[in-house]
């Protein structure tokens, strides 16, 4: 395999797409909050990985990285499950212009299939990256709602998909060297994970949407935090032994 193939990345929140939506001046908020939500060209910061799932629709038509179980779903009660019938300041909108929903909660189980089988066709030793991004200040809808937020969040879980300690100093050693500011688990917490009897470990990484775009446009050196990056998943992976030359 090579560097990156025992990586899978999952960026659920990249698309855009609102069905039957188009220009409709009715629905002027819903387009403007889909793309304040939508981790905005996240993917071109991780171009170098090869396995990539996203999602074809924007997180408020059908959002993959909420429980399918509203009972499990703390935003649920925000109106953001994982069917959105509410904006990030709490209004409601009427979800039936993007279609039934039978048909969203299968393109649900369908990606979440999709990462399963992901992990499982690399076997033991597979990564899960847990892509996205954040904005610089709260929204109405975030849980939390302190103002200082970080450069970097590493969000993680407790249990058996979580990195060593060290691997994570390494990595809050490795971005603060190249000048970013890092937090675990905030502003927000936790990774994604899939069930399976895979052994595989799982990291979320959030970047400030402040550290590679201005006004919807990618800042000329967020080629350099792409580099950071990449780095940064070179750390996660065993490193092969190098053999001994003898002069």
């Amino acid at each position: 395999m090579t560097e990156f193939e025992r990586i899978v990345a999952w960026l659920p929140h990249t698309g855009l797409y609102l069905p039957n939506v188009d220009n409709n001046a009715k629905f002027a908020t819903l387009r403007t909050d889909s793309l304040t939500l939508a981790d905005e060209q996240v993917d071109r910061l991780y171009s170098f990985l090869p396995n990539k799932i996203t999602s074809d629709y924007s997180r408020f038509v059908v959002d993959l990285e909420r429980y399918l179980d509203n009972s499990k779903e703390p935003m649920a009660q925000k109106g953001m499950g994982y069917l959105y019938n509410r904006l990030i300041e709490g209004t409601s909108f009427d979800r039936s212009i993007f279609g039934g929903n039978d048909y969203f909660t299968q393109y649900y189980k369908h990606k979440h299939a999709q990462l399963k089988q992901a992990i499982e066709r690399i076997g033991n030793g597979a990564i899960l990256l847990d892509l996205h991004s954040f904005n610089p200040f709260p929204l109405a809808c975030d849980m939390d709602k302190r103002p200082n937020r970080p450069d970097i969040c590493l969000g993680f879980n407790e249990d058996e998909t979580k990195f060593d300690d060290s691997i994570l100093q390494a990595l809050q050693e490795h971005f603060e060297d190249n000048g970013f500011k890092v937090a675990f688990n905030t502003p927000f917490s936790g990774t994604m994970t899939t069930d399976t009897q895979t052994k595989y470990k799982s990291l979320m990484i959030e970047v400030n949407k402040k550290c590679y775009l201005e006004n919807h446009v990618l800042k000329k050196d967020m080629y350099k935090l792409s580099y950071v990056l990449k780095e940064a998943v070179l750390l996660l992976q065993p490193q092969p032994r190098r053999k001994l030359s003898w002069l």
